[in-house]
């Protein structure tokens, strides 16, 4: 139960409100036999900047974890920020200002921290450790030779025609690859139901699209089955290893573009995001997404607070398909 006192215990000592221009954030852990805990962390908007111990109720945003959550969490049988999407982690407050400080995520006190919860972590398909300094890709900006182009999952319909996120992503991508000799374009996406319900995983769909717009056999690499954004960078990290690049490109929509570069931050700081704007989107319709994710992040931000980056529970399973590699969730 002293899991987040000791991780917080490298930062000074913080009062709520003794710093301008931040966010106190108080955990609140749950022990077996209902015994609580309460830690609090001060977020600056580019590091943490402190810490105290105790419970004090002025602090900006409150994170409630119970007893089954962190257990869970421990074991390694769910990511944090399934537990935090899920809704088994209480949130009260002004918790969607969490969003606002994911620029924390670049920070060395921060960063310290999310160290010492990724060390308590048990071992698991990465080692125990989150990795989350980045060390699989070094160098940024766009993809060049060798490097690889990521086509993240948007929604495609029961027949697995393509959403208009979909297409715009795709042909992005594919023009990335083009215009970068040597560049890998790599799809993403499995199932799930905010996705896609049918009985053959997206990427399937989205190379069909695209071989229909003209791209060759030679320009189409490796799938990722992914199931969720976290998913997309923890897989994506382990493609930048395997294939040996630092050199990667993430191809998402404007929407998504920020929750993406806060998990890339943690995993993959390296890589570079590319945003694609929908024109031909309804207004209406772009609010709901974005508003969506700006909910995401915050959650996101708040599940790296209480368990540090997301990491894989279980070794890939890696295949070859027409030459392509395919990544996908043991099991699958």
């Amino acid at each position: 139960m002293d899991l987040f006192t000791a991780a917080l215990d490298h930062l000074p000592t913080t009062a709520p409100g003794q710093a301008d221009r931040a966010l106190s954030v108080q955990i609140v852990a749950e022990g077996p036999d209902g015994e609580r805990t309460c830690s609090g962390l001060v977020l600056g908007t580019s590091d943490a900047v402190g810490r105290w111990h105790g419970d004090v109720p002025a602090a900006d945003v409150r994170l409630e974890v119970p007893y089954d959550a962190l257990r869970d969490a421990a074991s390694g049988s769910t990511l944090g920020t399934g537990l935090v999407m899920s809704g088994r982690v209480r949130m009260e407050g002004d918790w969607p200002a969490l969003a606002a400080f994911r620029g924390a995520a670049r920070g060395a006190g921060l960063r310290a921290y999310l160290d010492r919860l990724a060390a308590a972590a048990p071992p698991g398909a990465d080692g125990g450790r989150a990795a989350h300094n980045g060390r699989a890709a070094t160098g940024a900006g766009p993809a060049g030779a060798g490097g690889l182009v990521a086509v993240l999952a948007a929604p495609n319909d029961e027949h697995g025609e393509l959403s208009v996120m979909a297409r715009d992503r795709s042909r992005t991508a594919l023009d990335l690859v083009r215009s970068a000799p040597g560049a890998r374009l790599v799809l993403t996406g499995g199932f799930g139901a905010q996705f896609n319900t049918t009985d053959v995983p997206h990427w399937r769909h989205c190379a069909r699209w695209l071989r229909s717009q003209g791209m060759g056999p030679g320009e189409f690499a490796d799938c990722l089955e992914t199931r969720h954004s976290s998913d997309d960078v923890l897989f994506l990290r382990e493609l930048a290893r395997r294939r040996g690049t630092g050199r990667v490109t993430v191809v998402t929509s404007d929407y998504h573009a920020d929750r993406i570069r806060y998990l890339l931050d943690l995993v993959l700081p390296a890589a570079a995001v590319r945003a694609v704007v929908h024109p031909s989107l309804p207004p209406a319709q772009q609010a709901q997404l974005r508003g969506h994710d700006e909910a995401a992040l915050a959650k996101s931000v708040a599940a790296a607070l209480l368990f540090g980056p997301d990491r894989l529970l279980a070794p890939l399973r890696v295949t070859v398909e027409d030459g392509a590699e395919r990544y996908a969730p043991a099991g699958a």
